[in-house]
């Protein structure tokens, strides 16, 4: 998302980054699973991991990706039913209660989505989970005001201070997140968890040195945390040196093999230096890892599109909007894609979808490119 501000600036499609997860061990079944889905047989992918899964329940990465597979296709009742078995076993899954949430939200079950993103804290995507949800609820005032009462009651409290950043964060006041983020830090100074935050959200405020210090002091407590990695590589792709953002991108892949953020980021290197084809497979590779990211399926439509393969860009967007509907990146960039085809009441439709997003530089590139489209037939 950080890089959305020059992409709208100095072209018409983007490249995004995204937040760090946790770690998930890989084991012989996964691997298999996710080259078949890389081959583009994500059926046989299925196939092996529903027979697989049964008889190794503790397989909790194979289970989890099973029901990644079933979101995809959608066959959202079999994907809830494979969550909600790994979370009947282990109540404190955060990665799969957040999966539950999103699988909600995109059902419009509100009440529910809310539940499972209050069982994923502190995952980043729960705080922004949460909040669309209480949005559309109606009580998003009320739900901020109760964070913020935590924070300002228990003000030695690194867990209510870092609590509250996120959720401020979740709403982009990401000057005012700074400051519980740092509150945070200065309470558990070694704590990787809190550093991470406050380099995360500096970032976010462009102040990209003073990222870069809370993040190396978390490295320098341990060399390979994947979202420090992730986090000060991308940092340094603002800073235009490239080839020591990609030294932390793969320090990340080595911690983390499978993971879509670094995988993303690193797609991202290969574009900018013309390497579209290489950068296509790192994007595919990031979607086999987490299907529910909307990062690789808006890079991987812009590659699409720049090399006017429309069809491609198309599918790679909708794909996206499937498992994130309301990411106003996703409508902008179908919208344009609808737009270079000459598809004008398509395009209608999405930038005005985008426009509905709560993510300022989308709405202003929106509404700007909806002015110019020609009048709607009456």
């Amino acid at each position: 998302m950080r890089r959305w501000i020059a992409v709208v600036v100095f072209a018409v499609f983007g490249f995004f980054g995204a937040g760090a997860t946790a770690c998930a061990d890989v084991v012989p079944a996964l691997d298999a699973a996710r080259a078949k889905v890389a081959a583009g047989d994500s059926a046989g992918a299925l196939q092996d991991l529903r027979a697989y899964v049964p008889s190794h329940p503790d397989d909790v990465d194979a289970a989890r990706f099973l029901g990644d597979l079933y979101f995809r296709v959608p066959d959202y009742r079999n994907a809830e039913a494979t969550w909600r078995t790994i979370v009947a076993r282990r109540p404190e899954d955060r990665e799969t209660h957040n999966r539950l949430g999103s699988l909600y939200a995109a059902q419009d079950r509100v009440a529910d989505a809310i539940y499972e993103y209050e069982k994923s804290l502190p995952s980043r995507g729960g705080f922004l989970g949460l909040v669309e949800q209480h949005r559309r609820q109606g009580d998003l005032g009320q739900f901020q005001a109760q964070f913020e009462r935590n924070a300002d009651d228990s003000p030695l409290d690194p867990r209510a201070q870092s609590f509250y950043g996120s959720v401020l964060r979740a709403l982009r006041n990401y000057a005012a997140a700074q400051r519980y983020f740092e509150r945070a830090a200065s309470l558990v100074p070694k704590n990787c968890g809190t550093l991470v935050d406050a380099g995360n959200n500096l970032i976010d405020l462009a102040r990209l040195n003073d990222a870069l210090r809370y993040l190396n002091r978390c490295l320098a407590l341990d060399a390979t945390d994947y979202a420090a990695n992730v986090d000060a590589g991308e940092a340094y792709v603002e800073l235009n040196d490239e080839t020591t953002a990609r030294t932390y991108f793969e320090r990340a892949l080595v911690t983390k093999p499978n993971g879509s953020e670094a995988l993303v980021d690193v797609g991202y290197l290969e574009d900018d230096r013309g390497r579209w084809k290489s950068a296509v497979s790192y994007y595919v590779r990031a979607m086999n890892a987490d299907p529910l990211e909307s990062a690789a399926y808006i890079d991987l439509g812009y590659d699409y599109n720049a090399h006017e393969l429309y069809n491609l860009a198309e599918a790679a967007f909708i794909k996206g909007l499937s498992i994130a509907p309301d990411d106003g990146r996703l409508h902008y960039m179908l919208a344009v894609t609808y737009n270079v085809q000459g598809k004008v009441a398509l395009a209608r439709d999405q930038y005005t979808l985008a426009i509905a997003s709560k993510e300022p530089v989308v709405v202003r590139a929106a509404q700007a490119e909806l002015a110019l489209l020609p009048p709607q037939p009456k």
